[in-house]
């Protein structure tokens, strides 16, 4: 029998493909708990300079791939989450997880990975420094819409303590700051991209003057065992001017902005401040929904609060969502005793809980706020407008993985109205818990008349894993930015903090249960993202279009899809 000859091993296949997962390594690592935001500068550099020579489909699965792994280092956590509160057993649980990474990150990435290797292999320089940094925001985009829902590991975030960097987010909202990450990692790219090329070009003239070999220099050839793809010579190795130009004059724009916005909001407005109490109950979550634990979780939340603000009266008491765990509503005497209480210590009143209502369709079921007056009375109720998929409502009505009843309800309505609780000294602007994690929903509270925002948060749901609560902590701070206002925070095994306008944490949570003071001055002024909103998300994404469309009229020999 003849012996068939091994298949030789491609190493610069298996290298290429290997530096996206390295690429994905450093995405991750910029996230907390990691904390090395450096490392954001050049974690899209692998993925640009892989889809410089990727035929489409190998541009889709590299784009696909690379988020499959930032997902699994950045979010982690998700599976010990599912494990913990989804009905499922291994390896169902694993498949879910994997399922999420894959439709809510890497669908996405993977088409504006296609859209990229387009534009890097037909557009000129300036085309390219345009077209790949937007394309890369208006895949952000796209993942945090309502149709995928999910905005976590948005590139921008990771820079959220270099609070010069992010004062362009009143302009841009998170998604600026995106933009100029993904420029400079561009420029990281073609400049790397350059220098391999001059050393190419150095080692060809080096071999042709001995006379070894004959090369055609008009066209750079790259070749695998499944197709070529021709790529103009000027392409690769030419300096990247436009885009090194365009990075440094929008890094300094930046930077001038930011340090005048630091300096125009350090000191506080003429507006009457709000005094603030953040209280923490430390209520294990193994006691949520169990109607023996009622009336004890409320009097533990009377009784930190009591202690915590005692000889005081601060102009507004927050307790985290689901602090309250019964249906406030159908507990009059519950919430008669919260107006009581309220009235004792002579201050307004915020209690997350969760509300029923019966309608012709059925018993529906809120995620909610309560607001209750220093005269003891209701002011008002906000119920929860954007949900997490799966833990409260069920995407595309997929099966539940979670069970619902009544007194462990998993399926929620999300509320019909933004709300703008009015007190004497200025509005506040209730989100609660995944709320935060979008721009738009604070921008809308902001038109609605806010003048501080508050964010109740049950993090429990997490899991209570320091890497999961930090990386829903830090998008917090963006809303405060994007709006200039106060923003105050409660939660329930997560952070609370108070965070200024600029970025800045008056202070943040270290303690589990007791009761944290401060003092927020309410804000007026509307801010461009405010006002305008989206509208540097839209023009990426027309600029990418415009882009995209120049490019495909542009004929190129692809070949064969690898």
């Amino acid at each position: 029998m003849r012996e068939e000859a091994a298949v030789p091993i491609d190493w610069k296949a298996l290298w290429k493909w290997g530096s996206l997962v390295l690429g994905a390594c450093v995405y991750t690592v910029a996230f907390p708990p990691y904390e090395q935001p450096i490392a954001a500068w050049i974690a899209l550099v692998p993925l640009f300079l892989f889809l410089r020579t990727s035929a489409p489909r190998s541009a889709f699965l590299a784009g696909f791939l690379y988020a499959l792994c930032w997902c699994i280092g950045v979010t982690y956590w998700l599976y010990f989450t599912v494990t913990k509160d989804f009905a499922l057993g291994f390896p169902l649980n694993l498949l879910f997880m994997f399922g999420n990474y894959a439709f809510f990150a890497g669908l996405p990435t993977g088409i504006i990975a296609l859209f990229s290797s387009l534009v890097l292999r037909r557009g000129n320089p300036w085309l390219c420094a345009l077209g790949i940094p937007t394309l890369w925001v208006s895949g952000e985009v796209l993942r945090a819409n309502p149709a995928f829902g999910v905005s976590w590991g948005i590139l921008g975030y990771t820079q959220y303590e270099h609070l010069a960097l992010i004062q362009i987010a009143d302009a841009t909202s998170v998604y600026g700051v995106s933009f100029l990450l993904a420029l400079g990692n561009y420029v990281v790219a073609e400049l790397w991209n350059w220098r391999q090329a001059k050393r190419q070009k150095a080692k060809i003239k080096n071999q042709k003057s001995k006379g070894n070999l004959k090369l055609e220099t008009r066209n750079l050839k790259l070749r695998n065992p499944h197709s070529e793809i021709r790529i103009p010579k000027s392409a690769m190795a030419t300096f990247p001017w436009p885009a090194l130009g365009l990075f440094a004059a929008s890094l300094a724009a930046t930077l001038i902005y930011g340090t005048i916005q630091l300096q125009r909001y350090a000191a506080p407005p003429d507006e009457a401040p709000l005094q603030v109490a953040l209280v923490l109950g430390n209520i294990p979550s193994t006691q949520r929904w169990q109607p023996a634990y009622y009336a004890s979780t409320l009097l533990r939340y009377a009784s930190v609060t009591s202690r915590g603000i005692a000889g005081t009266s601060p102009d507004l008491v927050v307790w985290p969502e689901f602090a309250v765990n019964f249906y406030l509503d159908r507990e009059p005497l519950l919430q008669l005793q919260l107006g009581q209480f309220a009235q004792q210590t002579n201050s307004a009143l915020l209690v997350g809980a969760p509300r029923q209502e019966e309608d012709e369709t059925g018993m529906r079921y809120y995620n909610s706020a309560y607001l209750f007056a220093p005269t003891g009375g209701r002011i008002d109720v906000y119920d929860k407008k954007r949900l997490v998929p799966f833990a409260e409502y069920r995407p595309f009505h997929l099966p539940g993985v979670v069970t619902h009843n009544d007194v462990n309800p998993s399926e929620f309505t999300p509320g019909a109205r933004s709300a703008v609780f009015s007190l004497p000294k200025g509005s506040l602007g209730m989100m609660i818990c995944y709320e935060a994690a979008f721009p738009s929903v604070a921008r809308q509270l902001i038109q609605g008349g806010a003048h501080v925002l508050v964010n109740i948060s049950n993090d429990t749901w997490l899991g209570g894993i320091a890497a999961a609560t930090e990386q829903h902590f830090v998008m917090s701070i963006f809303r405060a930015v994007e709006n200039r206002r106060p923003l105050v925070r409660t939660a329930t095994a997560g952070v609370s903090s108070i965070i200024e306008p600029t970025g800045r944490l008056l202070f943040r949570s270290t303690i589990a249960e007791g009761v944290l003071r401060g003092t927020v001055f309410p804000r007026q002024e509307v801010t461009v993202y405010a006002r305008y909103g989206e509208w540097f998300s839209w023009l990426c994404i027309g600029v990418a279009s415009i882009c995209l469309v120049l490019v495909v009229r542009k004929p190129v020999d692809i070949g064969q899809f690898p």
